[in-house]
């Protein structure tokens, strides 16, 4: 009933966002210019109802049990992540704004890995405290976005998960790579973590089922660029390998990610002018998905 609820809830969202709605379905004829209006607009409700019924699981971390939170998922590839966890060099659990990524950091969690996650605070202060207490409650740490970047390497030196989502545009430190074939603004603190550190990155995932379960795909862990390449071409060309595993694993279910999110807006935006939003036009003018 609580799924069903939150997902009429996102589905009211959808019609009264309208700022909300249009972004998404830009979004979405952006990263898939060969598809039908129709289909675009299906998908962005969608979206919305799948954010809904995956909001309504982040709630209920408040008050399940451990035993309740690994049940409600599966797990595919998971040596993966253990492989790379004894290495002995930690791991950066490298993931974004897909399904509900906070039972994602939970479910681990509860099965003895140790994880500490880097978020971006949010407006509302009551949210925020929730939001930070549930993660404690799952023995998951904290680590504000901004902060000293020594908590987040102390992290990794004792051997354990920081997890980082880089699917949306901030204002840090990064470059533009292609994200469903559109130069995107990507930070790049995943990749100078990775090389820095030994770190090796993992994507992983997590996306509602049908059924009301959960699904988590695990990648295997990204090539780090050869070291004949120079630090600050290595950790760009890591940043466009770790943007292009996030599309990959939005594309598992694309109604699950956050279409709604200005992902492309210093692209697209004033700041770029209309120079470099016509090449944009004439790709969409001629049904072409990629960019070059």
């Amino acid at each position: 009933m609580g799924l069903k609820l939150f997902a009429h809830l996102g589905g009211v969202a959808f019609a009264l966002y309208r700022k909300d709605r249009e972004r998404a379905l830009r979004n979405l004829a952006l990263a898939f210019p060969q598809s039908d209006p129709m289909i675009h607009a299906a998908m962005a409700k969608g979206c919305f109802r799948a954010l809904g019924r995956n909001a309504f699981d982040a709630l209920r971390l408040s008050y399940l049990s451990k035993e309740r939170i690994l049940a409600l998922c599966t797990v595919e590839g998971e040596d993966h992540l253990r492989k790379a966890r004894d290495a002995g060099r930690g791991v950066i659990a490298l993931t974004g704004h897909i399904g509900c990524w906070e039972l994602l950091a939970a479910y681990f969690s509860c099965k003895g890995y140790k994880v500490s996650v880097i978020y971006r605070d949010i407006k509302d202060k009551k949210l925020d405290s929730l939001l930070v207490g549930v993660r404690r409650r799952h023995g998951i740490a904290s680590i504000p976005r901004g902060a000293s970047a020594v908590s987040a390497f102390k992290v990794l030196k004792r051997g354990e998960i920081l997890a980082l989502l880089i699917d949306q545009d901030i204002d840090v430190d990064g470059i533009f790579v292609p994200f469903f074939g559109v130069p995107a603004h990507t930070p790049r603190g995943a990749a100078a973590f990775a090389l820095r550190s030994g770190a090796p990155i993992v994507p992983l995932a997590i996306h509602m089922q049908p059924g009301g379960n959960h699904h988590i795909t695990v990648l295997p862990a990204l090539e780090a660029p050869p070291e004949s390449l120079g630090e600050n071409e290595r950790i760009d060309e890591l940043t466009k390998r770790c943007a292009l595993a996030v599309e990959k694993l939005v594309r598992i279910y694309p109604q699950q990610w956050v279409w709604f999110h200005d992902r492309w807006r210093k692209w697209l935006g004033d700041g770029c002018g209309a120079a470099a939003r016509e090449p944009l036009l004439e790709r969409e003018s001629r049904g072409e998905g990629s960019w070059v």
